[in-house]
């Protein structure tokens, strides 16, 4: 949890940290320079991601990525910069002449990019890769647990932080480049506007968040009322009840989910245990649980896939139950309404599921799809492009299919119908040949 919590304020001082000293570097070495030290500080964010994300302890690289997305466009805007304004005859935007040894204002280009990349993943709904790999690299405590939420929560502060600071420094600097800004030498004003303040913006922003990550830790590892870090793990088991082409759903459980007190009811399956921890699936046990939660005797329970928690030990397992008829619920322990797939796809939609149940759905959607459409390796098995087979609860009994096997999660977003499966394919075989 300590390493979780800091991880993030190191995070934020590596990849922002990268990014100053490019903006304050940059008017003050040979413009030459400039696109290489880029290059140079994007392959080291590259690095810093491969290295935590094969750590056994969590981190968040998404800002990591945000950031290198921003290096990634200026260093292109830089490199077309150089060979576009070579020779004599060329005007800045501000109508002065451009000269040989005008020093590169990188923060012109950073901060406005910057702005641009941050809302752009503030606005973007869907669920970029590197949060795909994190859940399939660390389970259950990412997916479900509370240091997934410490992060999804805490990105969303940082990137709001990172764009109110950038788009700051992008309306300022650009009005002080266009009303009083001359490029035959960088006097102390200039200084100031270029290099001084967005590196003072960056020191107060260490300093800011390292406040706000202490008391974080304070309060979440040395409170022993919210202590998570000494709380003993537990074990959850959630069944998904079948029958036929309906998912049984709990219609009672509330949650305060919105800022302004307002209730909205979040529906999920009834049939949820939780126990002490064990880290092995036992389907006997899973049985036993499950009917004396439910008071069902019948049920076919059966293991869908597991969610690995060994860091907050805090693990997950998800099971179908199926039934042999709808009436098996009637005098049951448990309460709820039978769905069909149209039904709970739209109940999504409108964000009136739970999140657990909503994951669970899309996981078992998104394995069984891609199992029915490609083979291991991503190829189409039908000839028709973007054909997608029929999706039915009622053949889930019936299919063979691992939703434990991470592969085809990764196939079902990069196969024979993405953009860059062919340019993919073509590397792993160099990379292949190579070997």
């Amino acid at each position: 949890m300590t390493t979780a919590i800091f991880g993030l304020w190191r995070n934020w001082a590596i990849a922002v940290g990268l990014l100053t000293v490019l903006t304050v570097c940059s008017p003050l070495i040979p413009r030459q320079w400039v696109a290489p030290l880029n290059v140079v500080f994007y392959l080291a964010l590259q690095w810093m991601h491969t290295v935590l994300r094969n750590r056994d302890v969590p981190s968040c690289s998404r800002l990591i990525q945000e950031v290198s997305a921003v290096m990634l466009v200026t260093a292109l805007f830089v490199v077309g910069l150089y060979f576009l304004v070579r020779g004599e005859g060329h005007y800045e935007l501000n109508g002065q002449p451009f000269l040989p040894d005008t020093p590169v204002l990188v923060i012109l280009v950073t901060a406005p990019v910057a702005a641009i990349v941050t809302l752009a993943f503030l606005l973007n709904r869907r669920e970029p890769a590197v949060c795909r790999r994190c859940k399939l690299r660390y389970g259950n405590v990412i997916e479900h647990g509370f240091i997934g939420g410490l992060f999804r929560r805490e990105w969303r502060y940082q990137t709001g932080l990172l764009f109110a600071l950038s788009t700051l420094l992008a309306v300022v600097d650009w009005g002080y480049y266009f009303a009083h800004y001359i490029n035959t030498n960088l006097n102390r004003a200039d200084l100031f506007f270029f290099i001084w303040m967005p590196l003072a913006m960056y020191v107060l922003s260490l300093i800011y968040l390292g406040c706000r990550y202490y008391y974080l830790w304070v309060y979440y590892c040395q409170n022993d009322e919210e202590d998570y870090a000494k709380r003993p793990g537990t074990t959850t088991l959630r069944y998904l009840i079948l029958h036929g082409d309906k998912l049984f759903v709990n219609m009672v459980d509330t949650g305060l989910k919105f800022n302004n007190g307002a209730k909205v009811k979040r529906f999920d399956t009834p049939a949820v245990v939780r126990t002490q921890y064990y880290e092995r699936e036992n389907i006997h046990t899973a049985i036993r649980l499950f009917t004396e939660d439910t008071g069902i005797t019948d049920a076919e329970v059966r293991l869908a896939y597991s969610s690995p928690d060994g860091i907050t030990y805090e693990n997950m397992f998800h099971y179908f139950a199926f039934l042999p008829d709808s009436e098996a619920v009637a005098d049951s322990k448990i309460e709820g309404e039978w769905f069909t797939w149209g039904n709970l796809r739209q109940m999504a939609t409108h964000h009136i599921l739970s999140q657990d149940l909503v994951s669970e759905l899309n996981r078992i959607y998104e394995v069984a799809m891609a199992w029915k459409t490609y083979d291991h390796r991503g190829r189409r098995l039908y000839s028709i492009k973007h054909y997608k087979p029929t999706f039915r609860l009622r053949d889930i009994k019936n299919w063979d299919v691992n939703y434990d096997d991470h592969h085809w999660l990764t196939v079902a977003r990069d196969n024979q119908d993405s953009f860059w499966y062919p340019v993919k394919r073509l590397f792993n075989k160099r990379m292949r040949a190579r070997g």
